[in-house]
């Protein structure tokens, strides 16, 4: 057979089997080459994927409406690290934290640390204002942090109104930031900042 002929025989015979293999089935995705790829072995919260023609489920769980995988939470559920602030303090959702992000003073006289003072949380405490407040506030919170000796501005712990705020006061101004300082709500969970309110108390004090 000749090279042409091997040529014209698989050309015709692809074709061949190209055409006997489509059928009509607006539906029908056909085969999946990959099919974890369209459907996940491993569960995923919003999917719900039933095969019906064989009875099979992929990823849906049968125990929850829908075969979905993800609930909403129970009522009044707060989740691990809330703090929504941008709702006014009068509102039905059940949250410690609803104040305006310029209610410094609020904070300052509603909000109470719930962590308890010992030496494991104020060392806790210095590791963390060492990472995340030393290069503006200083090693001592005199306002003389690398930063701050370029930045101008910073204050003193232990001076002046700063040396009176209130613990509720400083979590607020960590987490919203204030005049040029930068919030910090995203660098350091709710129990983070606390414990760095414990370390400038301790820095207030000196």
């Amino acid at each position: 057979m000749s090279y042409k002929m091997k040529n014209l025989v698989l050309f015709f015979t692809i074709c061949a089997v190209s055409f006997f293999s489509c059928k009509r089935g607006t539906q029908d995705t056909g085969r999946e080459y990959a099919s974890q790829m369209y459907v996940s072995d491993a569960y995923e919260p919003l999917t719900q994927v039933v095969d019906r023609k064989y009875g099979d489920d992929y990823s849906s769980n049968l125990h929850n409406p829908h075969g979905m995988n993800m609930r909403l939470p129970a009522k009044n559920t707060i989740k691990r690290n809330a703090y929504n602030p941008s709702k006014d303090l009068i509102d039905e959702q059940p949250s410690l934290y609803h104040f305006h992000k310029d209610s410094f003073e609020l904070a300052g006289r509603i909000l109470v640390n719930p962590i308890d003072s010992s030496a494991q949380v104020l060392e806790e405490g210095k590791v963390l204002y060492t990472r995340y407040c030393l290069h503006c506030h200083g090693e001592t919170g005199q306002g003389d942090g690398p930063v701050g000796q370029l930045y101008k501005g910073v204050p003193s712990y232990s001076k002046g109104r700063v040396k009176e705020d209130k613990p509720g006061h400083i979590f607020h101004t960590i987490t919203f930031g204030r005049n040029r300082m930068w919030p910090h709500a995203s660098q350091l969970s709710v129990e983070e900042r606390w414990k760095v309110v414990h370390y400038v108390q301790t820095l207030q004090n000196q």
